[in-house]
């Protein structure tokens, strides 16, 4: 069993997807399997897929169904024990996969690694970072507002325990043909999985022009409204599953969360006037977030 698995998501990238393949299976650190899932590809991404033949590598020739369904065939195929996300417009700089396995041997509470990102192509300079080090985790504001702090596919990491909290997951799948690393980034914080960051930047990000997010902020807006209910449906579906309640969630968040008071005051008033709990469970959580609050103010 390998100790990382990478897993790159595809469709009609075939300008980039060699150079992205290479950029992994040119890594210094040898523990690693790839898994590349091609998501219905009409140009000639496929037979470019088709030419590595290096062990390593697995390949998943899929019917298009978006960035979602990419992840969930990506993860069912996986059997590393940190599994690192890769999108094939972007690339990996030498060192990479040895930074993340570092990361993870060092701080055995990471349950999920972010970084930071060098743009190239039409653009150059380096991508915001947060500090190196411990980060947490926000599930009870995740939960209630989406309220989160994270990093694109390419630098998201996370231990395959965690991950499976929550992936495979194929609820409305059609709203996340794009943007489906916001479910990576929530999922572990609703599941509770620590957060660590990295400011070195160690990943390539290719500014085309054609990028589906970046440099689209007000069709992203547009998006994310359209998919709030989707979103709010991926958050109870996970809750569920892992049989999570607000108040412990909360209670997480206090201890581990990276938040302002601010921001967990505004979450609490959201459960509250969305009614997501009793009015007595709703209560327990301002009594919680109160005593948090005074306990950190003595400690």
């Amino acid at each position: 069993m390998p100790e990382i698995s990478v897993i790159i998501d595809n469709y009609n990238y075939s300008k980039y997807i060699g150079d992205a393949i290479q950029s992994v299976l040119s890594q210094d650190f040898p523990d690693f399997e790839l898994i590349i899932v091609d998501d219905g590809s009409t140009d000639d991404s496929r037979d470019i897929i088709s030419s590595f033949t290096d062990s390593r590598s697995k390949k998943i020739f899929k019917e298009n169904g978006g960035q979602l369904s990419a992840f969930n065939e990506g993860f069912e195929a996986a059997t590393g024990e940190i599994v690192c996300f890769l999108d094939s417009d972007d690339l990996y700089q030498q060192g990479y996969l040895r930074t993340v396995a570092k990361y993870f041997a060092q701080y055995p509470d990471c349950g999920c690694l972010l970084g930071k990102v060098e743009f190239f192509g039409e653009k150059n300079g380096s991508g915001s970072s947060y500090p190196d080090g411990f980060y947490g985790c926000n599930p009870f504001s995740v939960a209630t507002r989406h309220v989160w702090r994270g990093a694109a596919t390419s630098v998201i990491s996370a231990k395959r325990e965690a991950l499976a909290k929550f992936l495979p997951y194929h609820g409305n799948e059609k709203y996340w043909k794009t943007r489906a690393d916001d479910l990576l980034i929530w999922g572990t914080d609703l599941v509770g999985a620590n957060k660590y960051c990295f400011s070195q930047p160690t990943v390539k990000y290719r500014i085309h022009g054609n990028n589906l997010f970046y440099g689209k902020n007000d069709t992203f807006n547009d998006q994310y409204v359209q998919r709030r209910t989707a979103a709010e449906e991926f958050c109870e579906a996970v809750m569920q599953r892992n049989d999570l309640i607000l108040p412990e969630m909360l209670k997480i968040e206090i201890r581990n969360g990276n938040l302002s008071l601010k921001e967990k005051i505004l979450s609490w008033l959201k459960a509250g006037k969305s009614r997501m709990l009793p009015w007595s469970q709703w209560i327990k959580c301002g009594v919680i977030l109160i005593a948090g609050i005074f306990c950190k103010k003595h400690s």
